[in-house]
């Protein structure tokens, strides 16, 4: 039975059906026959016993024959004459009999065989899906329609897992973010605050000069400033959540080509000695550029502020992803960096925060997840950082 069930899970359900059917209702035929020839012989064997024979003989050109007279039918005993009803109702109603039983065990069979898993895991999932639950598996191997839709089903669930991993990330790096953003924005406050009540203390004081005055009033604009910058920040990384992802048919040599003369402009700039690596063979990907050069180029700003000499960038296309490398040549990233230098409004050296808001390595994090691929952040074998990029670019 279970080879049978195995069977008839992997051809079409249309066609299991009439298989099974088929031989079952020729299952039935034959039953009906075997019966009816059972009964028939009972029938004749009871008939035999009450019939009176008269035979003669008779002589004619030589030759015998045997004539037989019927007389008459005497009448059966009660006992045979129940067991004569009785095989007249089975020879009557056989086929009747053996066709219902026949479909009903193959509808049976071709219920628990065909429809009862499926069915089964479907409503189950169904019934995790609507109570947000996605932590299950369809398991079902067969290879019919019912398999097909188990599969979509869980295909379907592993499309919403993601979804919802991908939501909640989100949400946990707009706390995060959100979190930073106020913790960043308080010191400007307290010390805009500090030097507003010191204003006021001051500002009608004859003994203190206008130059004094005028430095408070220098830093509480700095300061204002310095909160405009924060909340700029802040609409860009909101339209960034929101920047949609275009990816279309690159050439790869020429996406090198155009990283190479990013990489050169920056690097000369500043003095650096900037090296560029990429496959030969040209091959046909697809990704964003826009993307890939807004995070290329904040990686390569972000290695200048700490190279020495040089910067080492190469570009490969590994599995399903576009991998992007730049190394420099500076003290590379401590401990703490490795774990939160993508982290949003993180600046590895304090005195850059005037300057630098910490949010180029989170960007290019952000950038690179919506694009399928990841930020990796670590250190050369002898000296420097490496920051790797890579994107999903089939």
């Amino acid at each position: 039975m279970g080879k049978l069930n195995k069977l008839i899970s992997r051809i079409p359900i249309m066609l299991a059906l009439i298989i099974v059917m088929s031989f079952f209702i020729i299952l039935a035929i034959i039953l009906s026959k075997t019966t009816m020839n059972f009964v028939s012989e009972k029938i004749q064997l009871i008939k035999a016993k009450y019939i009176s024979v008269e035979q003669e003989t008779e002589e004619v050109s030589e030759a015998e024959y045997s004539v037989t007279h019927y007389i008459g039918r005497l009448p059966f005993s009660e006992e045979d004459k129940q067991a004569y009803k009785f095989y007249t109702l089975i020879y009557e109603y056989s086929s009747f009999f053996w066709c219902i039983v026949s479909i009903t065990i193959g509808a049976v069979i071709f219920y628990f065989g065909k429809l009862k898993k499926p069915i089964k895991l479907l409503i189950n999932a169904s019934e995790n899906i609507s109570d947000d639950n996605l932590d299950f598996i369809i398991d079902y191997s067969g290879k019919d329609e019912l398999g097909q839709l188990c599969s979509s089903f869980e295909k379907m669930r592993l499309s919403l897992m993601d979804n919802n991993r991908t939501m909640w990330r989100m949400v946990e790096e707009k706390r995060k973010l959100n979190k930073a953003f106020s913790h960043e924005l308080r010191t400007p406050l307290t010390v805009m605050r500090g030097n507003v009540e010191l204003l006021e203390k001051v500002y009608m004081r004859s003994d203190v000069s206008e130059d004094k005055k005028a430095a408070l009033l220098k830093t509480v604009s700095k300061n204002i400033e310095r909160i405009e910058s924060y909340v700029y920040s802040m609409g860009t990384m909101s339209k960034l959540e929101d920047q949609p992802i275009q990816p279309m048919q690159t050439c790869s040599n020429k996406l090198s080509a155009q990283l190479k003369k990013s990489l050169e402009i920056l690097c000369q700039g500043n003095g650096l000695v900037s090296t560029f690596e990429a496959e030969t063979e040209s091959k046909d990907i697809n990704v964003d550029g826009n993307v890939v050069m807004q995070v290329f180029e904040n990686i390569v700003s972000n290695a200048v502020r700490y190279a020495v000499n040089t910067i080492d960038v190469s570009c490969h296309i590994s599995a399903d992803h576009l991998v992007i490398s730049v190394s420099d040549d500076g003290a590379g990233f401590s401990e703490e960096e490795l774990k939160t230098a993508t982290a949003p409004y993180y600046t590895g050296n304090p005195n850059d925060s005037e300057h630098h808001f910490g949010l180029g390595l989170y960007l290019c994090k952000i950038l690179c997840e919506k694009h399928n691929g990841a930020l990796k952040l670590t250190n050369n074998s002898t000296t420097g950082a490496c920051v790797i990029a890579s994107f999903f670019c089939k």
